[in-house]
């Protein structure tokens, strides 16, 4: 059985940049594991906004390390990817009590790889 290690911008923010202790942790984690994260294409989107007071963006490091990976673009025409992310839209809405056109892409997007 092949397994994904699927990372939301959470996880990233979480650790902070390459030298705090947390994104350390995780990347030997990663190392000694042999693993890759994985990350939708939006997610990658919301790591890597135009900052000018970040000169180093930790996502790119760890693309650039080898532990971390974006994803292949889904493939919206898919009917399984729609439906996925047209379904986890929808859940996520009406637990949140919000309209369905409110909800982060980058949610739906890892529900979809």
């Amino acid at each position: 059985m092949s397994r994904l290690h699927i990372a939301d911008t959470g996880l990233f923010v979480a650790m902070g940049q390459p030298s705090n202790s947390r994104y350390q942790a995780v990347r030997r984690f990663a190392r000694r594991n042999d693993i890759a994260f994985i990350l939708p294409e939006r997610v990658y989107e919301e790591l890597t906004v135009n900052e000018p007071n970040i000169e180093e963006v930790p996502v790119d490091t760890a693309i650039d390390e080898g532990w971390a990976t974006i994803a292949a673009s889904l493939e919206f025409a898919e009917p399984v990817v729609s439906r996925v992310m047209d379904g986890v839209q929808r859940y996520i809405a009406n637990a949140d009590d919000r309209p369905a056109d409110e909800v982060e892409r980058a949610d739906a997007a890892l529900a979809a790889l």
